[in-house]
């Protein structure tokens, strides 16, 4: 009896993703220097699709300062694969951030870190429904070598909407693990990172005369023991609040963090450890977007924004203009 075989018709796919970002950073450099970012990043990726809902595809991520000529350019892979179903997607690989249901938040990931790192290197599990979401993810940031640590994140994020309703439940969660490197010396010691975010929020979109509105509230909380000290556990929080308006082109985004400092161990460990802005190393860290959406429409994104940030004993002010173009093979 002959096997029968079924053909598969096998479809490229291609996108090609642009971004330029001017950053001019003004004020207090107590907790980050005041600096200007002026780059280019071109993400172009190809791929083949080999049934409805799964595909592979790579490329490459070309970051490029803007003044420089040459000199400074990072090159980065892109190679995963993608499978999207009714309710369940998967991602394996090197992947685009931009897969995300939502951007992360500053206590999660910096502006200046989402800059240079585009890319997710893991596994992404999501789950999404009319009324929820999850987005689950591994983010390998470090292979353990002779001279670098091993790094990895686990990351939840998940929102659900009860019913009709206005009312909303969520959270963040991560595992920050921090190791050793081969052959690590007796002065290097692993950090066991954890931060926790549960929050609830009301979300009034075109309940209102403004276009969106949204409120969140919750808890803030860092579980931390540097095995370098003696002081075990530590358990840094306080309380967390986000507002996001916006009328037609024009919008505001705050974020407010009240309590005790959030990462302990930045003095010795800074950026490498932590990926979130370092404001919050302040026991108040208070951050306003005044935005507009300049272009917006199924290609291009043009935004420009003032950003003010408020710490303790600092101020910082942002003015930034980010454009993205977004073309791909589905357009």
């Amino acid at each position: 009896m002959m096997a029968a075989h079924r053909a598969v018709a096998l479809e490229p796919t291609w996108s090609i993703d642009f971004d330029a970002v001017f950053d001019n950073r003004e004020g207090d450099h107590t907790y980050t220097d005041t600096k200007t970012f002026f780059f280019t990043n071109l993400a172009p990726e190809v791929g083949l699709k080999f049934t409805k809902s799964d595909r592979i595809a790579g490329g490459v991520v070309w970051n490029q300062p803007i003044g420089n000529e040459w000199d400074g350019y990072k090159i980065s892979p892109t190679l995963y694969y993608r499978h999207t179903g009714r309710r369940w997607n998967l991602s394996m690989g090197m992947f685009p951030r931009t897969q995300l249901r939502q951007e992360m938040p500053g206590f999660l990931r910096s502006d200046s870190l989402a800059y240079f790192q585009r890319n997710i290197r893991g596994v992404l599990v999501q789950y999404h429904s009319p009324a929820a979401f999850i987005d689950f993810y591994l983010d390998w940031r470090q292979m353990q070598t002779d001279s670098k640590r091993e790094k990895f994140n686990i990351v939840f994020h998940g929102e659900w909407r009860p019913g009709r309703r206005h009312f909303l439940v969520g959270g963040h969660a991560m595992m920050n693990h921090f190791a050793l490197t081969h052959n690590a010396p007796d002065n290097m010691h692993i950090v066991d990172n954890f931060l926790v975010n549960p929050y609830v929020g009301l979300d009034y979109s075109g309940a209102t005369a403004l276009d969106s509105l949204t409120v969140k509230a919750g808890a803030l909380l860092t579980v931390e023991r540097n095995r370098g000290n003696d002081l075990g556990w530590q358990t840094p929080g306080g309380a967390w609040l986000e507002v996001l308006g916006q009328w037609r082109w024009l919008g505001l985004k705050n974020s407010l963090y009240a309590g005790k400092a959030l990462y302990p161990s930045y003095s010795e460990h800074g950026a490498e450890l932590y990926m979130g802005e370092p404001f919050y190393q302040s026991k108040f860290y208070n951050r306003t977007d005044v935005y507009a959406r300049i272009m917006a429409n199924r290609w291009v994104d043009l935004q420009a924004s003032l950003d003010f940030h408020v710490a303790k004993d600092a101020f910082t002010f942002y003015q930034r203009l980010i454009v993205r173009v977004y073309l791909s093979s589905g357009d």
